[in-house]
């Protein structure tokens, strides 16, 4: 008999499953029967999630149940890899995702089919159309596109591990899954934003405060001073939330070669790499909090006053670990969860009245703290996107998707650098411009300001604007202008957003900083010459994105 699927409010000419799935590939894996076990119950170790358990049981009695027994069996093969493991193969907090993101969420949407149909669902039912009208069914909820997404990605990672273990033998991997169901997802996900340097400035005294009173002290820190000390760390090295709750009571060693730093050594489980971080150590204990927020003193800190809550937690190698004083978990060693750090944060931002730039309540978390870092790092390197991502240790391509943006006062400091790059030039006549640009001139191209310094040429075109060997003579104005013109000429070419953010400012410093410094009629003879007989080099802006 044939299954009927459609559900009331979705597409109204849906067909039925058994006329649109695709031919199937059955598996050589031969799937057992499975049976509803005894214990429904799946116990998670202690991970970075506040969830401890999954209960199927529930969930059974449905008219799902093979897909259920399915999905806790596979649940439970890989908590046992994970343990093996120690967490390489998959962690717990994902594992974990699977159930809360993944299952519990499938679920209602499998008693909808099956209240279509009227007949029992089994893993065979999971086919091509299935998944497609999973996917409508969570495009109906009233929850974000985002959500939506990672409803989807936790369910079938679920069930590409049911496949795995050999539950789901009869699908055909290949066409179960439609390419990418929610499109443009990345652009559409607000991004964090990064601190202000006032809001920063705020956040920092708020954490000395606390640091301070920390130190005075000698009692075990309690989650408040954990997420105080998280909070240091994470404002220190850029790290993301999972790393710095999963850090352990080794992850400082020292240096090969300096004294004065330590080595934070963390695992990061989505790119399966070890990061290593060199961070500096203070001379006294009670400079880390009047004078800089140490990462490697607040762990050590809580190495030190947190021993004895960690030899009661049975891993000893946890670092944020703690003691209850109320609750369900009164007197009993507890590690740090997201959950608890994202709550206690709320409360270290109600206690400072941490504000935004604009009187509002500070929204914080660790992820604003780690874009604050890799913002501050682009700036400073002028905007330099490679250093940057490599301080993040992720592409370019994600840096530039997802973290960093120039900050409010960046147009500022380029107008700043440009007036004074004039200035100097016109104060001190005695400059010899040794070298040519294709923009203009240059003190020195191999061994100035932005140049490698190896030997080699200086290759940053566009860097010439924030450089300290940056000159400009009225023998340079034809190849200024000549790259001027090439820039407005390519600006739809050369994509929109990359030439406000590269280009916007540098046409600005010429005709407003520059240009006004000669004399008018050379400035219009030279433009107008640039503009019908562009230098060769800047014929097109080839070579600036090469520079970028």
């Amino acid at each position: 008999m044939k299954k009927d699927f459609t559900l009331e409010g979705h597409e109204s000419g849906a067909q039925e499953a058994g006329e649109t799935t695709t031919e199937a590939t059955t598996t050589t894996i031969n799937q057992t029967r499975l049976s509803k076990p005894a214990n429904t119950v799946v116990a998670f170790p202690e991970n970075t999630t506040n969830t401890r358990n999954a209960d199927f049981g529930p969930f059974y009695g449905q008219g799902f149940d093979d897909i259920t027994v399915a999905c806790q069996c596979t649940l439970e093969k890989l908590v046992a890899e994970s343990s093996k493991t120690n967490g390489k193969s998959l962690s717990l907090t994902t594992i974990v995702g699977y159930w809360n993101v993944g299952f519990r969420h499938f679920a209602p949407f499998l008693s909808l089919l099956h209240a279509a149909s009227g007949e029992r669902l089994t893993m065979t039912d999971l086919n091509s159309e299935t998944i497609r009208r999973f996917i409508q069914h969570l495009r109906n909820e009233p929850i974000e596109y985002g959500s939506q997404k990672g409803l989807f990605t936790k369910t079938k990672a679920l069930l590409v591990a049911c496949h795995r273990f050999g539950f789901w033998p009869e699908v055909d991997m290949k066409t179960v899954w439609p390419a990418n169901p929610f499109p443009n997802s990345n652009k559409r996900r607000k991004s964090q934003k990064a601190l202000s340097k006032n809001e920063k400035r705020f956040l920092i005294k708020a954490l000395r405060i606390e640091m301070e009173r920390i130190v005075a002290h000698s009692e075990p820190l309690n989650s408040y001073d954990l997420t105080v000390c998280a909070l240091s760390i994470a404002l220190s090295t850029g790290m993301n939330p999972a790393p710095i709750l999963e850090l352990t009571t080794d992850c400082v060693q020292p240096h090969p070669l300096k004294s004065n730093l330590r080595l934070l050594v963390s695992f990061k489980r989505r790119g399966n790499a070890t990061h290593v971080v060199a961070l500096r150590k203070s001379e006294e204990v009670s400079e880390m909090a009047s004078i800089h927020l140490y990462a490697a003193d607040a762990i050590d800190l809580i190495v030190t006053r947190n021993a004895s809550i960690r030899a009661q937690l049975g891993d000893q190698g946890r670092l944020l670990v703690y003691e209850p004083v109320r609750g369900e978990y009164a007197g009993k060693p507890c590690r740090l969860t997201a959950s608890h750090l994202h709550y206690i944060i709320k409360l270290l931002v109600d206690q400072h009245q941490l504000q935004t730039d604009d009187g509002k309540p500070l929204i914080l978390n660790v992820t604003r703290l780690r874009q604050t870092l890799l913002n501050r790092v682009w700036e400073m390197s002028g905007q330099d996107p490679l250093i940057t991502a490599r301080t993040g240790r992720h592409t370019m391509e994600t840096g530039n998707a997802h973290y960093w943006e120039a900050p409010p006062e960046a147009e500022t400091n380029m107008r700043f650098l440009g007036e004074a790059r004039v200035q100097e030039l016109l104060c001190k006549p005695d400059i010899i411009a040794s070298d040519r640009t294709p923009v203009a001139s240059c003190k020195d191209v191999r061994r100035g300001h932005r140049a490698p310094k190896n030997g080699a040429l200086c290759q940053d075109y566009l860097g010439c604007f924030r450089c300290k060997s940056f000159v400009v003579t009225g023998d340079d104005l034809y190849r200024l202008f000549s790259f001027y013109w090439a820039t407005l000429r390519n600006h739809d070419t050369f994509g929109g957003k990359r030439w406000a953010k590269y280009l916007k400012q540098v046409i600005r410093l010429i005709d407003e900083e520059i240009a006004p410094r000669f004399d008018a009629t050379l400035v219009a003879d030279q433009r107008e010459k640039a503009k019908n007989q562009p230098h060769p080099f800047w014929r097109d802006l080839s070579m600036a994105r090469m520079a970028i």
